[in-house]
């Protein structure tokens, strides 16, 4: 049976953050910051600049470009995968106790990752504007409040830039719904800072 790629962005309260916050904070920050992630990152830059602000998914040949590969390595190491292998955190289990108040979004996506495709879809440049490192972050209610904003400016897109983002998302995921992926994260950022709450968002391979 294959892997599912979840990804899951929900609502916690301060002291449950804090709590994941302890053990997950630093190693996002570690990922994030890694010569190597930089160094990746710079590549897809240049990739996407050649390719007019994105790489191309496919080749001639209907197999994945070295471009499009390398993008998917890139977001595909997860700071809860690797909690969770060596049983520091199960954040699965955090996802159970998401706030009733605000409905969380979680994508499942059998042999492929969610957030690789939201970035394609993004380009470099909006992408980089997300707080935490390829889907992963854990943020207090003032923090979401800081942040929201700017991840507006990102996620909130319209007309044409709009069109264009789905079609990259729809291009990569093309078995899924695009729109899910750009509007379910924005819509708990919002219904979180309404609402007061912290934000847990986190992707793991299972």
């Amino acid at each position: 049976m294959g892997m599912s790629s979840f990804w899951a962005v929900g609502a916690l309260r301060d002291e449950q953050v804090a709590e994941i916050a302890s053990v997950a904070a630093p190693v996002i920050r570690e990922m994030k910051e890694r010569t190597s992630t930089r160094e990746a990152w710079s590549r897809w830059e240049n990739d996407a600049a050649r390719g007019g602000g994105a790489v191309s998914v496919y080749g001639p040949d209907g197999y994945n470009t070295d471009e499009s590969r390398h993008l998917y390595e890139m977001v595909n190491a997860s700071a809860f995968d690797m909690l969770d292998s060596t049983c520091e955190m199960h954040v699965m289990e955090w996802w159970e106790r998401f706030d009733e108040d605000v409905e969380p979004f979680i994508s499942a996506v059998s042999k492929d990752n969610p957030v690789a495709a939201l970035f394609h879809g993004l380009g470099p440049e909006r992408a980089r504007v997300l707080p935490g490192w390829a889907g992963d972050a854990v943020l207090a209610s003032a923090e979401v409040h800081r942040h929201l904003e700017s991840v507006e400016s990102v996620l909130a897109v319209s007309g044409t830039e709009r069109e264009e983002v789905l079609s990259r998302i729809d291009d990569w995921l093309w078995h899924e719904n695009p729109a899910d992926v750009l509007d379910g994260p924005l819509r708990v950022w919002r219904q979180a800072a309404t609402a007061g709450l912290g934000l847990l968002s986190s992707r793991i391979w299972f």
